[in-house]
């Protein structure tokens, strides 16, 4: 561990410190007492408390204080606090009256050091709290640091993982195929061919370069609306749906592929195909704040595999890219499954 220092820029806070202490004390001490200030002992008595302070604060403590040393630590501490008292002692008995510089004291010696001591024991323990403070903060900082490091190595990794994929399938070659299958199926059925549309478009959303990791708003719903109406030619109209938009989400950016998982979620893991409990989903935009809700009743027995990004992932991305600007909040119920997330975007 380094050791302790007081930079230059703080000196003047320290300074400012001791004297706002010392203006307190004498004030008090001059209020009960008129004649008990004295300019040079005062001063004298003050620069060893911060000798005293700081000695054992930027010396002792960082030097001593680590396993095995801790006796040696409290032994030094001792021994430091024992020459404090008996230096203010000796400057206060005898060489301050000799020099004609403060009033003898009426005090016999060894009642003295002990109130000597007593004092510098006040000292000793808020520089003890104060080396503490100092090693907290110091500490915090790294941590700070730490996590800081972590999540944009994180979001890096995330983001060459995002790259790979993508970078695994030529888009140009699929959307062709895709376009020659939708040509070729159109003449024989309308629905196969607008499903096939539907695919290339959530596909091209999928794999679209986004700016500087956002989309548009806009342009996430219109894939939240593609996916439905996949779902929905998959179970020829069958299930029931309530999507519902508040807002204008115009010229608000997004980080992609958020949404799409919750809803997702709803269609792998829910029933819908009760009419009287359909699939509630709720996009509220309100200026540059996002709401969405969903609740869909579960499907009990044989589940789908599940497959895309993920809530867990979800999470961990919502977590870099909006650290302190979301919540999620999802309740688990017995027959219920609802989720409310909120952005600041």
């Amino acid at each position: 561990m380094r050791n302790a220092s007081i930079r230059p820029p703080r000196l003047l806070q320290h300074v400012l410190t001791w004297l706002g202490f010392a203006v307190y004390e004498q004030s008090v001490m001059v209020i009960t007492d008129l004649n008990a200030f004295e300019l040079v002992p005062v001063v004298g008595a003050y620069l060893l408390n911060a000798v005293l302070f700081y000695g054992h604060s930027l010396l002792v403590l960082p030097r001593l204080y680590r396993p095995g040393r801790y006796l040696s630590c409290v032994l030094v501490s001792l021994g430091l606090l024992a020459v404090y008292a008996l230096v203010r002692t000796e400057l206060q008995l005898h060489v301050l009256p000799a020099l004609n510089l403060a009033q003898p004291s009426p005090l016999p010696y060894e009642r003295f050091w002990l109130l000597a001591g007593y004092r510098g024991t006040f000292f000793l323990g808020v520089s003890t709290g104060y080396w503490f403070a100092r090693q907290a903060l110091t500490l915090e900082k790294q941590k700070r640091r730490h996590d800081q490091q972590l999540q944009a190595t994180e979001k890096s990794l995330l983001e060459a993982n995002l790259s790979f994929l993508k970078s695994q399938i030529n888009p140009h070659f699929l959307f062709n195929c895709l376009n020659f299958i939708y040509a070729q199926v159109y003449p024989h059925s309308e629905s196969a061919a607008r499903g096939i549309m539907l695919l290339a478009d959530t596909m091209r959303y999928a794999l679209h370069d986004d700016h500087q990791g956002k989309v548009l708003l806009q342009h996430e719903v219109e894939h939240l609306h593609n996916y439905i109406a996949l779902q929905q030619l998959r179970y020829h109209d069958q299930l029931h749906v309530q999507f519902e938009v508040v807002g204008s989400g115009q010229f608000l950016l997004i980080l992609p592929l958020v949404l799409i998982t919750f809803v997702e979620n709803c269609f792998i893991h829910g029933d819908l195909t009760d009419p009287a409990d359909p699939l509630r989903l709720e996009l509220l935009v309100t200026e540059n704040h996002l709401t969405f809700y969903a609740r869909n009743k579960k499907r009990h027995g044989l589940k789908e595999t599940r497959s895309g990004i993920g809530l867990r992932n979800t999470q961990q991305r919502l977590a870099l890219l909006y650290p302190a600007q979301h919540t999620l909040t999802v309740t688990d119920e017995a027959d219920y499954y609802t989720c409310r997330l909120t952005l600041e975007l």
